[in-house]
């Protein structure tokens, strides 16, 4: 992950096998900040569909910063 986040929010979702999956709440795309899912979908730690809405872009994956 690049420095260029380092102030940003967080977006953080516990998971049962991992602990938390903290995400940078921006648009890859465009660069907007999007806004989260209530809840994300998840198979073997890795998100197994989009969660977020950027209002330009449409669906798309948040950033992924790791586990804590």
């Amino acid at each position: 992950m690049s420095h260029e986040y380092e102030n940003f929010r967080r977006v953080n979702y516990d998971t049962d096998e991992d602990g938390t999956m903290s995400f940078v709440p921006v648009c890859p795309i465009c660069g907007r900040f999007v806004k989260a899912d209530d809840v994300i979908t998840t198979r073997g730690g890795h998100v197994t569909k989009p969660n977020a809405t950027c209002k330009k872009c449409g669906r798309v994956e948040m950033l992924f910063e790791g586990y804590f």
